[in-house]
């Protein structure tokens, strides 16, 4: 009996080799950083006025972020509130809305010419509800989305106006200012996808692999045109996210079972 009770003991141990026990249910926090690539931001000036911007704006070689947050575990699907933010440069298209005079006869006083650039910030408050698969071993995929509101901070001009040497030829340009595009801030519905995996490092520490499509919904941006009219600017945004992060649950997991009577 005893050689039975040893040996069936020594089986459980080993089927369950690799895994960790978690605790199901409980609170948890958690911190990621990512990296967002392939984002758009769609913006059309509400007016063709000469010299408002056209077309879209890229985010170029990507944005840095960081976000945080606190979360509920029900044991297959959990809800949480998530706090982040990303940063990194704005590249505007370079088309405008017709053709400003002295883009075409430049003086000796003030052209305008093509070139600009930009900077993009948003800072976004989710609430996000994940279903979590049953995995194997220490791994459990998950999918997800959340709703919120993003502050979106963004300036673009793709003309840029200054004095010019016309003594050179060609004309030389001396430096100027932004003579299109907008400066501006705007808070604004977004909603998210998620879907990633989980990796137990230990009962209460998991290894959070995750992917998310970001986007944002009507915005607008008060700007201007070369001739110093207000130009304002309708936008969206949209990017997608690759994070990596790390959840910790306060709950212990739960006690063993007590062994079988001999």
């Amino acid at each position: 009996m005893k050689k039975t009770l040893m040996c069936a003991t020594a089986a459980a141990a080993f089927a369950s080799a690799g895994q960790l026990a978690h605790s199901e249910d409980g609170w948890y926090v958690r911190g990621d950083v990512g990296y967002s690539f392939d984002g758009r931001m769609d913006y059309d000036a509400e007016s063709n006025s000469i010299g408002s911007m056209a077309g879209d704006g890229d985010i170029g070689e990507g944005l840095l972020g960081l976000s945080g947050g606190l979360g509920y575990d029900f044991g297959t699907f959990r809800i949480e509130g998530t706090l982040g933010g990303r940063f990194g440069e704005l590249e505007p298209d370079p088309d405008f809305n017709g053709v400003p005079a002295d883009i075409v006869t430049p003086s000796s006083f003030a052209t305008t010419r093509q070139g600009g650039d930009g900077a993009l910030q948003i800072y976004d408050l989710m609430g996000n509800f994940i279903y979590d698969f049953e995995g194997a071993n220490r791994w459990k995929p998950y999918l997800g989305a959340g709703v919120g509101v993003a502050k979106v901070k963004a300036k673009a001009h793709n003309l840029e106006r200054g004095v010019v040497d016309t003594s050179t030829t060609p004309p030389t340009f001396l430096g100027g200012y932004a003579a299109n595009g907008f400066s501006d801030e705007e808070t604004a519905f977004a909603w998210q996808g998620l879907a990633g995996v989980g990796y137990g490092l230990t009962d209460r520490l998991t290894l959070d692999l995750g992917y998310k499509y970001f986007n944002v919904q009507g915005m607008e941006f008060g700007g201007r045109g070369p001739d110093g009219q207000s130009v304002a600017y309708d936008a969206d945004y949209s990017d997608h996210t690759a994070t990596v992060g790390l959840r910790w649950q306060f709950a212990a997991p739960p006690p063993p079972p007590p062994p079988p009577p001999p």
